[in-house]
């Protein structure tokens, strides 16, 4: 009896042992992959571009509509949205976005400034983070749906907002945990994707990051930063298009 019982002391003790050492190994590989990832420090700045009738744009939301992972600023997919907005307007670029911001954050800290800017654009990527550090789905969900109605209800602006991103092939998680990530990403999806179609006009628009293009690239890894977890340049062409994609579409 004692015996048995020493082994199942011995096993236990195994298995906490194995599980530190896991967790170790984890975050030793995520440091070292973060310090010598070497990305480019992105600053975002107020832009004026091109001729035209006045058309002021807004971008908040967490690293991605910072660019972090470009190489520079003007592959950030923000930049280059402005840029295109330009064809045919003088666009007052504003970007408040935050690294590290989850959806609680965009609503203390960014919607007094979308509200404040009275942008004719807004676009806002978000929700990674919240999935990342693992806030519950339906605070996703009811945090999502906030941000849409007080820029709806206190602007005259069209709003594109994203779903969950993609973070299957982001390596520098652990893979079972990114597999968890995407199926939990994929659920809340199919609710988020059906937002615009509970408002009546052309102002909400839900742009699908998490899929649209990437089967297009034969190696997706190029599609990341060197911190295999942020968009390359090539990452946030792809961005760019997806937004692109919904700004052009007259529907």
């Amino acid at each position: 009896m004692q015996k048995q019982l020493r082994n199942k002391k011995m096993i236990f003790w195994l298995i906490v042992l194995l599980v530190l050492g896991y967790a170790t190994f984890t975050y030793l590989r995520f440091e070292y992959i973060l310090k010598h990832a070497n990305l480019a420090d992105i600053q975002q700045k107020d832009l004026t571009f091109g001729q035209g009738s006045v058309l002021r744009y807004i971008a908040a939301g967490d690293s991605t509509a910072v660019g972090e992972g470009a190489s520079k600023v003007e592959n950030s997919y923000t930049y280059k949205l402005a840029l295109n907005l330009s064809a045919e307007h003088t666009v007052q670029y504003k970007n408040i976005a935050v690294i590290g911001a989850k959806t609680q954050d965009v609503i203390d800290h960014q919607l007094s400034e979308i509200i404040k800017y009275n942008p004719d654009v807004v676009t806002v990527s978000i929700n990674a983070n919240d999935l990342t550090h693992f806030v519950s789905g339906n605070i996703i969900l009811k945090n999502d749906q906030l941000i849409i109605d007080t820029i709806l209800k206190n602007t005259h602006a069209k709003i594109y907002i994203t779903d969950v991103p993609g973070l299957q092939n982001a390596k520098i998680i652990p893979w079972w945990f990114r597999h968890l990530l995407d199926w939990k990403a994929n659920s809340l999806n199919k609710k988020i994707l059906t937002f615009q179609d509970k408002y009546e006009g052309n102002r909400v628009k839900i742009v699908d990051i998490h899929n649209f293009g990437w089967d297009t690239y034969h190696d997706i890894q190029k599609t990341f930063a060197a911190d295999q977890f942020h968009p390359s340049d090539l990452g946030y062409q792809n961005w760019t298009n997806a937004f692109l994609d919904k700004m052009l579409k007259k529907d």
